[in-house]
């Protein structure tokens, strides 16, 4: 998760109340009210280019500030249809984001270091499983917000960026969307080092290669001035780059995955609450949430509700705990309440289905149907036997420090400490593969079968879709020359065992279940 702030891309490291002549009273009284109405990170910017045509319109701003106070001022309005909001809402990491210019200089300047193939002009974020839009210069999964008074555009992540997906039926099928599904190709750890290897690599990125970059992108006007602040952008990344590395890991996550709790202990909670052992999860599916309302969340189910879940995502991705936009936040959960769970797209046999559902009833129905006595409840490790490495990460002292976090207009204080996994609805189950909550098993077919015959190798980042075995396509080492990534239980976080339901049924049962299940 890029963080940057931007007073570290146009500002001193401290506050300096320097103003062109011949407005330096003016200055003077604009920053104060830019400090009043958007904060000191706001203001230092400010500062630093304050004229008299700036400060006059920052003295003429009528400051927008409601009940949240800060927290509303840097709002942005809610986009329709909230499909777009979904996309491109903001949830406030864009306030201190990283200059647009900047995000798209960056796979000019650092060309030789992207993947194969990428084209550093057209889409290049691509290479990384991010999904463009015609007509978007960036990515699903992007919010740009205007500086005050600057007019620089700001960007940050979004929900979107991880819960979009695409399926191709086959290698040369065109590619289909599917919003609040499991972004199986993004490889936000590989993304990550990209980015943040190109900014700390001063013979790649400087004011000379970034402004050539500009040049290209037809980027002017005071955007044009950020090219002489790479060194305050490489300074502050250094401590990003500190943070993200401390998290443990045993080797890469690998695309559609990340280590949720590592993350935010190092970037929220502070060493001392660091996991000792690697947590890679998989990405969940985010739609149907009306129906989970009042229920637990998280894979664990340490997470009470929707709002506490939601903002601590967006702190975590760099939004400023007192300017949570709690509106647009809102917006956003509006959407996948009501987004519907989307329908298997190929052929589906009825006759075995009619057999799958008798089979479903009795296998599992109990956990995982609506009026099931598990549906919500949290399984004990000891019964469910999954990789225990997510709930062993998570620490009584990380959840009570995680619950003493606040900001404007929130605070939390529902999150638990779990002894288990939750089960949940297998709404649109077919589309979120791999399966449990590391995504250590490929397919739903692979799923029954008892874990020494489960793959202990597969590939991950394929969207082309296996109707048969009911997943991705995991036994497909590259594509047009591009590797996808290899998975090995063996590594820590990454076991495949446990969940040992319908292991037992015969192979014909077992087809006829997963044919079943496709109609979730």
């Amino acid at each position: 998760m890029l963080r940057l702030s931007l007073v570290a891309v146009i500002a001193p490291s401290s506050l300096m109340i320097a103003c062109a002549e011949p407005a330096a009273g003016d200055c003077d009284a604009a920053v104060e009210l830019v400090a009043d109405c958007y904060g000191g990170v706001a203001a230092e910017a400010f500062a630093e280019s304050c004229n008299a045509d700036a400060a006059q319109a920052a003295l003429a701003d009528s400051c927008q500030t409601g009940d949240g106070g800060k927290a509303d001022a840097f709002s942005t309005p809610i986009l329709s249809p909230l499909s777009k909001q979904f996309k491109y809402g903001s949830i406030g990491a864009d306030q201190l984001g990283l200059p647009k210019s900047i995000l798209r200089a960056i796979p000019i300047v650092c060309a030789d270091t992207l993947p194969a193939g990428a084209d550093p002009l057209e889409r290049p974020f691509e290479a990384f499983g991010l999904i463009y839009e015609k007509g978007h210069d960036l990515p699903i999964g992007f919010s740009t917000r205007e500086m005050p008074f600057l007019g620089i555009e700001l960007t940050g992540t979004t929900c979107s960026q991880c819960h979009t997906a695409t399926v191709r039926e086959t290698p040369t099928s065109d590619r289909v969307t599917f919003f609040g599904a499991p972004n199986g190709r993004f490889d936000v750890g590989a993304y990550s080092d990209f980015l943040l290897g190109c900014i700390a690599d001063s013979d790649r990125f400087n004011a000379s290669t970034l402004d050539d970059a500009f040049d290209q992108l037809d980027v002017g006007g005071f955007e044009r001035l950020l090219a002489f602040k790479s060194g305050f952008i490489q300074e502050f990344t250094a401590n990003l780059r500190e943070q993200g590395g401390s998290v443990v890991t045993d080797g890469p996550w690998g695309p559609g995955r990340d280590d949720a709790i590592g993350l935010s202990a190092a970037t929220l909670l502070g060493e001392e609450f660091l996991p000792k052992v690697p947590a890679p999860i998989d990405y969940p599916s985010v739609w149907n949430q009306a129906v989970r309302v009042g229920h637990a969340l998280h894979w664990d189910g340490a997470a009470a509700t929707a709002l506490e879940r939601n903002v601590l995502v967006a702190v975590g991705a760099g939004t400023p705990k007192d300017a949570v936009p709690l509106e647009s936040i809102a917006a956003i959960q509006g959407f996948l309440d009501k987004l519907p769970p989307p329908a298997y797209p190929f052929a589906i046999d009825a006759t075995l289905t009619a057999r799958g559902e008798e089979l479903y009833q009795v296998e599992c129905a109990e956990c995982h149907d609506v009026g099931g006595k598990l549906l919500w409840e949290v399984i004990p490790i000891e019964e469910v036997g999954t990789d225990p490495n997510r709930l062993d990460a998570v620490s009584p002292g990380g959840i009570d420090a995680t619950n003493r976090l606040e900001g404007a207009g929130w605070e939390f204080s529902g999150f638990k400490k779990t002894d288990g996994y939750l089960a949940s609805l297998l709404d649109g189950i077919w589309l979120r593969a791999p399966y449990l909550h590391n995504g250590s098993v490929p397919t739903l077919r692979d799923l029954l079968e008892p874990p020494a015959n489960r793959p202990a190798v597969f590939f991950r980042g394929n969207d082309t879709y296996d109707a048969q075995r009911v997943g991705f396509v995991s036994d497909v080492e590259r594509e047009d020359g591009r590797p996808f990534s290899r998975f090995d239980i063996a590594r820590a976080g990454n076991g495949n065992g446990g969940h040992e339901y319908g292991t037992t049924l015969s192979s014909e049962d077992k087809d006829a279940l997963v044919e079943y299940l496709k109609t979730l």
